[in-house]
């Protein structure tokens, strides 16, 4: 992303993004704390390690002014240390009420119902730590960039931003995957990965530096890998 298409960016309205609505797990809800636990599923796999993880990497103290994107049913949320706030965003109403009820003795966080790509419409809170676990994959690439964009400007300096999400190393090393579970007789899964937008690590890392971070990224399975940025 060059400077003068970031300019362009952050000074767009901020649309909704093209496939939240189908992504709002509201259905999956009540099931999917119980679906994340098959690791046997390669989209599950790494999936407790990567939360554990990205707690430990957020570095969160109770100064602290923390962002969630797409909190979920709070799995993440829970592992957080105590902070001043954890402002956690998710479009789903169903998700939220079970991470309501699992955190509700917490005075530290703050809830919003609201797509991911909305949330930055208005002015807000500059961030210490963002953190952001299996949810801005249901966002296209273009959004992505758009999304990493503003964060760049909301964070405060030396701030972090700690992501765990599925990705493929490349867009090669994505053909090699879904032809491998293709061959493997896994249909269902290579259809269920096409219409999502896993990250494309070489073309994200490529936009996160260009912003100004300092990344590195840590690998928990075939699919599920964990980034650590650092603002400048």
């Amino acid at each position: 992303m060059t400077n003068g298409r970031l300019h362009e960016t952050l000074g767009a309205p901020m649309p909704r993004s093209l496939h939240v609505d189908e992504f709002n797990h509201d259905e999956d809800a009540v099931g999917y704390d119980l679906d994340v636990q098959n690791e046997a599923d390669p989209v599950r796999a790494g999936y407790e390690e990567l939360l554990t993880w990205m707690a430990g990497e957020s570095h969160v103290t109770e100064e602290s002014t923390v962002l969630e994107l797409g909190s979920g049913t709070g799995n993440l949320t829970a592992r957080l240390r105590p902070a001043r706030e954890i402002v956690c965003v998710d479009v789903s109403k169903a998700m939220m009420r079970i991470a309501q009820h699992k955190l509700g003795a917490r005075n530290d966080v703050r809830w919003v119902e609201s797509d991911l790509l909305e949330f930055f419409d208005e002015p807000g809170t500059m961030l210490d730590v963002v953190v952001s676990s299996y949810a801005i994959h249901h966002l296209t690439a273009p959004e992505r960039a758009t999304l990493l964009a503003h964060l760049a400007v909301r964070m405060n300096p030396g701030g972090s931003v700690i992501v765990g999400d599925l990705m493929f190393e490349s867009l090669s090393a994505r053909r090699e995957i879904l032809l491998r579970y293709g061959q493997t007789g896994r249909k269902e899964l290579v259809e269920g990965i096409e219409e999502e937008f896993f990250w494309d690590l070489e073309t994200d890392l490529a936009v996160l530096r260009e912003l100004g971070f300092e990344v590195d990224v840590r690998r928990f399975s075939e699919l599920s890998w964990g980034l650590s940025g650092r603002s400048p």
